[in-house]
């Protein structure tokens, strides 16, 4: 499989992680490989074969130009035809600063793209089809999208300051006299602008840290794992574990999944910086 990222135009910097492409005429995936919540939002133009979404042994069709909405928990597809795909990571929130749809409407699940963002994407996949290569597909991604901005962006601020007084450890209780506000509208403006509560992100992002400790090599045990990313104890990080994916840790690592061991390097650096997860 060739897959490959590009960064998009310095404006869109805040809001969106990269574009990638992945092509391959037989995927590298099993039968069922696990979506993790990493906290983006995902815009995908499928050029390839349709895949499915599986709800327990019930396959749901994806095909054309869908979102993957923010993730509370992991979701299992089945991908092993041909793929051809140019695709939009966003920051959690980015969707929201550009196109001002709730991102609880579109959180947790496919949704065919045109009914989220409106007709206007039709015309953008035509050109993406159409493009010479992948980075005229860029230049074509970064000249909509660029158009876009501004709708959201006052509130996505707003909330942006709040993420990061949160993922620095400062407690809800700080960001809210910081803020000036109760919890019920931070709730309420995390749904609009993340598609998550301040407690599903911070719940996310701690896992995100602690799946990329398990893939560095750098600890001698999963408990050593759990204590450096910030879990009460072992319990506590293989409940939210179970929770986020349906396993406990050790059987997640067993699994394998080809999935998040692609993703592994763009985790990394997304983990890198404060709000980009």
């Amino acid at each position: 499989m060739e897959y490959r990222e590009y960064k998009p135009h310095p404006l869109l910097d805040a809001y969106i992680v990269c574009y990638w492409s992945a092509l391959a005429d037989s995927p590298p995936f099993r039968e069922r490989e696990s979506l993790i919540p990493d906290g983006t939002t995902e815009f995908m133009f499928n050029f390839g074969d349709p895949y499915h979404q599986l709800q327990g042994d019930v396959p749901a069709t994806v095909k054309g130009a869908h979102i993957i909405g923010i993730r509370k928990r992991s979701l299992i597809i089945s991908q092993t035809t041909r793929q051809d795909f140019f695709c939009i990571r966003f920051r959690a929130g980015g969707p929201f600063a550009l196109f001002g749809v709730p991102a609880h409407l579109f959180a947790h699940g496919f949704y065919d793209m045109r009914d989220v963002v409106g007709t206007w994407v039709g015309e953008l996949e035509e050109k993406l089809f159409e493009a010479v290569d992948n980075d005229d597909r860029v230049r074509i991604t970064d000249r909509y999208l660029l158009e876009r901005l501004g709708t959201g962006m006052e509130e996505h601020t707003f909330v942006r300051r709040c993420v990061s007084g949160l993922l620095k450890g400062g407690g809800v209780a700080r960001v809210l006299s910081d803020a000036g506000v109760t919890y019920k509208t931070l709730e309420r403006r995390f749904h609009r602008v993340l598609g998550l509560s301040p407690t599903e992100l911070v719940r996310i992002h701690r896992f995100n840290n602690a799946v990329h400790a398990m893939y560095s090599g750098r600890h001698a045990s999963l408990t050593s794992v759990g204590h450096a990313c910030g879990y009460y104890d072992q319990a506590h990080f293989i409940r939210d574990f179970r929770y986020l994916t349906g396993y406990a840790p050790l059987a997640f690592l067993k699994e394998q999944f080809t999935i998040v061991q692609v993703i592994q390097p763009a985790l990394a650096e997304r983990l890198s910086k404060l709000y980009n997860f």
